[in-house]
């Protein structure tokens, strides 16, 4: 492993530099017997990811009448959720002999005038440009005219004698072209190669002579220390660098929502709820006056369902919205009388341009309905324009979950990558930054981050607790130690008094500059679960907190009103209603401030990999949960470089989290991320079953012996998935729901899994009506095939003589184990804040570059990694245009593969 990689660093982001692609296309030459890179351009730069890995594969097409072949560098991050493959180099190999080249055996160069190098390699630095030590080889150069001429060397650490000619060391001969007297020379880096021929391997140290001859090309020849070639370069373009081009590392980790057009559907038979007044829908004051005109046979498709609130206290109104709105969700939801009938929420200026904060939290909680009963519920948020109204039938119709109408056009919900930032936030040194949950696990990260990273010196952290929290003598002295004032607070932010009167106590030499508002609990539980007291205690820290705050500093002069928000709203996490719904305040809460012109970001937090706060709840079947979504979860030098680079942007909300390739195999991926890795178009081998019909044909050919083994092995298999077993053979039918594991929210995924296999609908307490998948298969059986059904013969199974590990002998009801998408730790789940011991954790060294001069497929990794190497052709994945690796196989740069750690 090498880490000189991570000393090539553009604009804050690690290059492979533009000598370790001719590196890896010299090799490929050699394998397929070309000896001469004829030519190779630079398409686009590879930035290598901190923590990830990156397949990278060298493509080297057949031979023409003259033996030349066409090569190609790709690359795939392992966490880039649309499995593209991106194409950096383009280039011809030709047959050359190893024999021929200039030799540089007069030395030092006569007549040449010694240049002085103080303050070269701070020159690049000033540029965007960094070279750490491993890059800066460059130790003497001479001028002559048009030539310039140099010696370079690398350190022993860098092995040179693995490679043709060191990636390192010729980039350090390119820097001699910085006297070549090129316009902005220290930003420019190599863009096309030709003509370029190695001859001799494994120089350490080399005597250089370039030669400019046009406005940004010249030539290069390379000796050894005695004169004799090494190598030589007829054309080399140099361009400066593109800092916009960049892919830098939070590409495939932040995200922002758009709004995009789609085809309305074709409304059928629509009827409305409440006092929306739509032409030609039948209209009905409530869910038992719907329910009587169902009895009676009405027949609507769809029932829309207006959302308001009449309190003019915004926390109030809240409560009032999100009571009303799990009423309406788990009356229709139990009701079977609407089992054929969907129903479409509709909020006015809930997104986007947001007006009406109250009902963005309504989104949070509807999203969570969604995943919970799949296919039941549609959201739909609308602006007053007439045709707008008239679209709301269309709207609903339309295939899509969630919808916004604008103009009366149509709009879903995509996320498209954030876009490149080239320069971070500057914090004001002399301000105050507050932070709630200030004293939390994640809140004390960031004090730490904010002072050692961004200059903050004055900083006022707010918690329930305050200085009695655990650990918060110890961050104070060593904040106190790092030059910074510190201040810890006991505070309920969401006592309006109480936090005035901080906000007050501000001193006036230090005014407030910016808040960051990280406080939050969790009370988990499905929506059947809920009650108006449960969501009071987990939306008084966000909303309550987050109103008052923006109440109260609307008036100051704030450079950063920044709020933590979780995906757990974005996407609807199962179990999670309460948490949801305040979490979309928050994000429509900064979207009214940037209404009114005031700052605001609201970042929206995927799963953090630390200790402590409200990740310490999560079960086994919840981490389970997140893989299987192809979620994973961040360090937390992942999580902090993500909040400088969104804060470096103008989005108002970004999301931010990791997907893996997982994603990209779902059977079933959410509508949001349908911009990323497209629709699938394949069904999972051990989840995907063809519908009911077809289901039911199959089932009907069968014996009745055989129709009960296939309906167990399908309910089986389906529990193995839900719980995570290896195989299903782990699966005893006979053993009750809970001795198995599942709790309530597992039921619900089992619920769902099954509904979708086979077409039946399934009320939510199925593992609690059914005691042992064995009844349930029965069940199942006699639904799907009436008449024709028969008992389900027990299969003969690998059975536990003990529950398993940590599994309580009957299911638990209240849904305490929860989901856990995306919770920002340093708040606890059982409702107080908690302190993380862990500390600060330092930047995870850079991985380095597995020699390509190696006879074998290396593999270019990061300092650190806990991986042993792997031959670099174990993958089949390719390209999207799919062409031949070759014989020069691929690479692969690989992060550290940390283990999904939740506290």
């Amino acid at each position: 492993m090498y880490p000189w990689l991570a000393d090539h660093a553009v604009a804050g982001a690690v290059l492979l530099p533009g000598t370790g692609f001719l590196e890896l296309v010299i090799r490929a030459g050699d394998e397929a017997g070309c000896g001469r890179v004829e030519e190779l351009t630079l398409e686009a730069p590879l930035v290598l990811p901190e923590h990830t890995s990156v397949a990278v594969q060298v493509v080297v097409g057949g031979p023409d009448g003259a033996g030349r072949r066409a090569v190609s560098v790709y690359s795939c991050a392992d966490d880039a959720v649309d499995g593209e493959w991106t194409r950096h180099a383009d280039g011809i190999l030709a047959p050359g002999d190893h024999t021929s080249g200039a030799e540089l055996d007069v030395w030092p160069p006569e007549g040449a005038d010694r240049v002085d190098l103080a303050g070269f390699y701070e020159q690049f630095a000033d540029s965007g440009v960094v070279y750490g030590p491993a890059f800066q080889g460059l130790k003497s150069v001479w001028c002559r005219g048009d030539e310039v001429f140099a010696e370079v060397s690398v350190n022993e650490e860098t092995d040179a004698d693995e490679f043709g000619l060191h990636p390192a060391l010729l980039d350090a001969a390119v820097q001699a072209s910085v006297f070549a007297g090129f316009d902005e020379p220290a930003g420019r880096m190599p863009f096309s190669w030709s003509g370029v021929s190695l001859y001799a391997t494994g120089a350490s140290a080399l005597r250089v002579r370039l030669v400019r001859s046009g406005t940004d090309v010249a030539s290069i020849d390379v000796a050894d220390q005695t004169g004799r070639p090494v190598a030589s370069i007829e054309s080399l373009v140099l361009r400066p660098v593109d800092l916009e081009a960049l892919v830098l590392p939070g590409r495939d980790s932040l995200f922002r929502l758009e709004w995009i057009p789609v085809p309305a559907g074709t409304a059928g038979a629509v009827a409305v709820l409440g006092e929306l007044v739509l032409p030609g829908a039948e209209s009905y004051v409530d869910l038992a006056e719907l329910g009587a005109a169902l009895d009676a046979g009405a027949t609507p498709d769809t029932v829309l369902i207006p959302l308001a609130s009449s309190s003019a206290d915004t926390p109030a109104a809240v409560r009032e919205m999100t009571t009303r709105v799990l009423d309406l969700v788990r009356t229709w939801a139990a009701d079977p009388r609407f089992a054929a009938v969907r129903a479409a929420f509709v909020t006015r200026g809930a997104l986007g341009e947001v007006t009406n904060v109250v009902a963005a939290s309504a989104w949070g909680l509807l999203r969570s309905a969604q995943t919970e009963h799949p296919d039941r519920f549609v959201l739909i948020d609308t602006d007053t324009d007439a045709g707008s109204l008239a679209a709301l039938p269309s709207a609903a119709a339309a295939g899509e979950p969630q919808v916004i109408v604008r103009d009366g056009e149509v709009r879903a919900g995509r996320l498209l990558r954030f876009p490149a930032v080239s320069s971070a936030r500057s914090w004001d040194g002399d301000g105050t930054v507050l932070i709630t949950g200030g004293t939390g696990g994640l809140g004390a990260l960031l004090a730490r981050h904010l002072v050692a990273e961004c200059g903050v010196r004055n900083l006022l952290l707010l918690s329930r607790r305050g200085p009695d929290a655990e650990g918060v003598a110890e961050l104070v002295a060593e904040l106190a130690a790092r030059g910074a004032e510190v201040r810890v607070v006991a505070c309920d932010v969401a006592d309006r008094g109480a936090l005035a009167e901080v906000l007050g106590s501000v001193p006036v030499e230090h005014p407030l500059t910016a808040v960051i508002h990280a406080a939050g609990v969790l009370d988990d539980g499905v929506l059947d679960t809920l009650t108006p007291s449960r969501l009071d205690t987990v939306l008084r820290p966000k909303v309550d907190g987050a109103w008052h705050l923006h109440e109260l500093t609307r008036e100051s002069d704030l450079a950063a009103f920044v709020v933590f928000s979780s995906v757990a709203g974005t996407f609807g996490a199962a179990g999670q209603g309460n948490y949801a719904a305040a979490n979309t305040f928050l994000d429509g809460l900064v979207q009214y401030r940037c209404g009114l012109g005031l700052p605001g970001l609201s970042l929206v937090w995927g799963a953090w990999e630390i200790s402590g706060g409200m990740n310490a709840g999560l079960a086994s079947s919840d981490i389970r949960r997140m893989e299987r979504a192809g979620m994973s979860a961040m360090s937390v030098d992942q999580g902090l470089a993500l909040f400088d680079e969104a804060l470096g942007g103008d989005e108002p909300v970004v999301v931010a989290m990791r997907f893996d390739g997982r994603l990209r195999s779902s059977a079933e991926v959410p509508a949001a991320l349908r911009g990323l890795v497209g629709n699938p178009v394949r069904r999972s081998v051990a989840t995907g079953v063809a519908g009911s019909a077809t289901l039911r044909d199959r089932l009907a050919a069968l014996d009745p012996a055989a129709r009960g083994s296939a309906m167990a092995d399908l309910v089986r298999g389906q529990i193995a998935v839900v719980l995570g077993h290896s195989s299903a053979t782990a699966v005893d039918m006979g053993q009750a729901f809970g001795d198995l594991g599942f709790d309530s929210l597992t039921a619900v995924e089992l619920r769902n899994a099954l509904a979708t296999a086979t077409g039946v609908r399934l009320p939510a307490t199925l593992a609690f009506d059914y005691p042992t998948p064995l009844v349930l298969a029965e069940f199942l059986l006699s639904e799907l095939m009436g008449g024709i059904a028969r008992p389900v013969p027990a299969p003969l199974v690998h059975r536990r003589t003990n529950p398993a590990p940590g599994v309580g002998g009957r299911l638990a009801g209240d849904g305490c184990l929860a989901p856990g998408l995306g919770v920002p730790a340093g708040v606890d789940r059982r409702g107080h804040q908690a302190v993380s011991q862990r500390g600060a954790v330092g930047r995870a060294a850079r991985r380095g570059l597995r020699a390509a001069g190696r006879r074998r497929a290396g593999r270019i990794r990061r300092r650190g990694s806990r991986n042993t190497a792997r031959a670099g052709g174990e993958r089949n994945r390719r390209p999207g245009a799919r062409p031949d690796p070759g014989v020069a196989g691929r690479r692969a740069v690989r992060g550290r593969q940390t283990g999904f750690r939740h506290p």
